[in-house]
């Protein structure tokens, strides 16, 4: 299926931005890849690559439950795992939903409106996709930079150690895993698994970020729609008496009443998509956030430090983001009643006073993303997640000021 062409460049721009993350990781939200490289090669490789990877960091695990590892080398094995193993499972949620997210995308996409608007509503408008678009910006670069800090580290390191401080240094690897060889037995071996983990590594990163800032993005979108009916609702004039006037208001009214329904039912169906992928983010945000946090704590050296605590940071920003956006969310929707509360109904006739009730009667249950449909995403879930991982990282602490 082709990307739509037919929606609003400043509504599908950033949606495309995503679901070409995606494809980075041969995750194909819409078309199809073109050319024999692209159609099988490209595939076999990513899939090939990704496995290994993390079966390679799997066998490397089997050393905690053996006993083999120290605290602090746990630290950098567990967060990495971790990581690694969440980005996988949001791949898969969102594949298996692909033809979901596609709905989604049109069916918000047609209710998405270019004209007709207030000064306000345009001034709300463009400050809500001017957040985004800063949003995706910040949270896409800031992985991708500490990314690419974190793999490079060592080899910078041994190159540094090895010709210029002429030290006895070993050939050291971004990950820790395990192979049916030595990686570092020479150069060769060395260069080609680092290119491998890194590749690998890239691909995961990938799925991870396109799946969390493709659901931050229609959560944004979706609070946004929110937020211009509730001006429409606002400014609806009543019905009075069975004139043209009160006729041509009561069209409107209906309009929005049944644009009402329909965000309401996309938020339904959104968070049917990424429930799954909300409950991976906040059972595995916790381990890591504490681990790299940990790790840094416990690094070997200046840059091991910098590197730990740009994970970190890295990982609190996107968790900050998604419980903004449902929080957005949940208040733009809940925020129609108030709008229904605040229009002068009073003066309208008891056909108008009860569509007027039944509307602030719906809003009394806002829309919200949630964890398997149980726990409603907000920013209290925020702060639930950073006290649950401080209080691992004080734990972790203890222990291993107590081993010491």
């Amino acid at each position: 299926m082709e990307e739509p062409k037919d929606l609003p460049e400043e509504y599908i721009g950033p949606i495309v931005a995503c679901i070409n993350i995606l494809a980075n990781s041969n995750l194909m939200i819409y078309k199809k890849p073109r050319g024999f490289f692209k159609k099988y090669c490209f595939p076999v490789l990513v899939l090939c690559c990704i496995i290994g990877f993390h079966t390679s960091l799997t066998m490397y695990m089997v050393k905690v439950f053996k006993g083999e590892l120290q605290l602090d080398e746990l630290a950098y094995v567990v967060s990495v795992y971790v990581i690694c193993t969440q980005g996988i499972l949001k791949a898969l949620i969102v594949g298996l939903n692909a033809e979901k997210v596609r709905s989604v995308i049109a069916q918000l996409g047609s209710t998405w409106t270019m004209e007709g608007f207030t000064e306000l509503q345009i001034n709300k408008k463009n400050a809500l996709l001017k957040r985004l678009k800063f949003c995706y910006a910040v949270f896409y670069w800031m992985n991708i930079i500490g990314s690419w800090q974190y793999i490079l580290a060592p080899l910078l390191e041994t190159v540094f150690r090895r010709y210029i401080l002429q030290q006895e240094c070993g050939l050291l690897l971004p990950f820790s895993c395990s192979f049916p060889f030595d990686p570092t037995g020479n150069w060769l071996k060395y260069i080609c698994v680092y290119i491998f983990e890194t590749y690998s590594i890239f691909r995961i990163i990938y799925c991870y970020l396109g799946t969390e800032i493709l659901m931050i993005t229609l959560c944004s979108h979706l609070a946004t729609e929110f937020t211009l009916l509730r001006e429409d609702l606002l400014n609806i004039k009543p019905v009075i008496k069975n004139d043209r006037e009160s006729w041509e208001n009561l069209q409107t009214f209906k309009n929005v009443i049944a644009k009402h329904q329909k965000l309401i039912s996309l938020a339904e169906q959104l968070d049917d998509i990424f429930n799954k992928v909300i409950l991976v983010n906040l059972t595995s945000a916790s381990i890591s956030i504490c681990f790299f946090g940990f790790g840094a704590k416990v690094a070997r050296g200046a840059l091991d430090m910098a590197n730990n605590f740009v994970a970190v940071v890295s990982l609190i920003y996107p968790l900050f983001n998604l419980c903004y956006y449902c929080e957005l969310l949940r208040e733009s929707s809940a925020g129609m009643a108030d709008s229904a509360y605040n229009n002068h109904w009073y003066q309208g006739n008891l056909s108008y006073q009860k569509l007027m009730w039944f509307i602030m009667r719906r809003s009394q249950k806002p829309c919200c993303l949630t964890s398997m449909k149980y726990n409603p995403i907000d920013l209290k879930t925020f702060t639930t997640v950073l006290s649950t991982t401080w209080s691992y990282f004080s734990l972790a602490s203890t222990i291993y000021e107590g081993e010491s």
